[in-house]
Formats: structure tokens, sequence, C-alpha cells
């Protein structure tokens, strides 16, 4: 599990490959991560919790793979 609030505004984070070994990306864990433009999200995750990327502004990519049964409210707002 990538824990809740991990990387709350880090704004030079500008990329990001979650190893296979997460299988939740928790409840705002990329908040406000205003740099951050693409996310490889492995097969091994299944639910990506409220607001996990809330506030990235940047985003330009992000691959959801099948393995994802559960997208929360507002994960990708803003």
């Amino acid at each position: 599990m990538i824990c809740n609030e991990a990387f709350n505004e880090f704004h030079s984070l500008e990329s990001i490959t979650i190893p296979n070994t997460v299988t939740i990306i928790g409840y705002e864990a990329f908040r406000g991560c205003a740099s951050l433009q693409s996310i490889t999200i492995p097969d091994s995750v299944t639910c990506i919790n409220f607001k996990a990327f809330i506030g990235c502004v940047s985003l330009q990519s992000i691959i959801i793979p099948e393995s994802v049964t559960k997208i929360e409210y507002q994960a990708f707002s803003g």
C-alpha cells in the first residue's frame, strides 16, 4: 500500500512508476503533486482511494490496468 498522504504536496515529483508490491493507492497519496505528469500503475493495484491524485494539474498520462476494480470518489479531481 502507498500510505495515505505519502507524497502529499511533493511539488518536484514529475513521474512515478508504482512497484508491483503495491495493491492499494491510499487516500490523498499524491494530493497536490502539481508537477506530476505521468503515472505507471502495475497490475498488482486493485484500488485507487478517495482523492489519491486530487490537484495533480499537470497529469497527462496514466494507464489504469484491468486489475483496478475500485476507483473511489474524486480520485483524479482537479
